[in-house]
């Protein structure tokens, strides 16, 4: 399974993947120009059992569209709080840091720094989500296809990871699940963003079901 395969600012393909199709993660100019090859390249690959990608609003391109209307193609529905997901993506920006692999952990006691929760764009961002989650929905309803949803707190349960191997057609079945990605501690928001109380004043504004109008 690769990552954010057209991600802005780079190529997530799997790790072992970059030297295997000669693309480096930095090479974001390459894979733009041909999006429809880079796309073929990724599922002719008769060494892998499974294949697949992640898809984020700022991500959608033509060259999606045949893999979003292919229904031998299984579909994983993510849900995660957004204000988490956009905190997120400000700590990444802010500190450069994208991906943590378990071979390079970061240095012990090491934290991002807090981030200026940026209402504006939050709303903009919040928009652009809610509108790329009805595109994708449409695509899946128009061609009559299930999805799987999971939610990112569930990610690592076994449970959940064995429900998604049996969703795939696999009859294998495991007791923990282990990745080379790291999925970064929790922490309360009051340690990650500078604006805190901004912040909260804002929430208290805003229903929730603006965060989750579609699942």
């Amino acid at each position: 399974m690769h990552g954010e395969v057209f991600n802005p600012n780079f190529v997530g393909l799997r790790f072992d993947y970059h030297e295997k199709m000669n693309l480096q993660r930095e090479s974001v100019d390459v894979r733009d120009a041909e999006s429809e090859q880079f796309i073929a390249r990724i599922f002719d690959d008769p060494s892998a059992r499974f294949v697949g990608f992640h898809i984020f609003p700022d991500q959608v391109r033509p060259a999606i569209l045949p893999v979003l209307e292919d229904e031998s193609v299984k579909k994983l529905w993510l849900v995660r709080n957004p204000i988490a997901s956009f905190v997120s993506l400000l700590e990444a920006e802010a500190s450069g840091v994208w991906l943590v692999l378990a071979s390079e952990p970061l240095p012990a006691g090491r934290r991002r720094k807090k981030v200026y929760f940026d209402i504006h764009r939050f709303n903009a961002y919040l928009s652009d989500l809610n509108l790329f989650r009805a595109k994708i929905r449409s695509v899946l309803f128009k061609t009559v296809q299930p999805y799987f949803p999971i939610h990112y707190n569930d990610i690592a349960d076994p449970l959940v990871g064995n429900a998604i191997i049996a969703y795939f057609g696999g009859a294998q079945r495991l007791d923990q699940f282990e990745t080379e990605i790291l999925k970064q501690p929790s922490r309360p928001f009051v340690e990650r963003i500078e604006n805190y109380w901004e912040f909260t004043t804002y929430l208290t504004t805003v229903s929730g079901d603006d965060f989750y109008p579609l699942g």
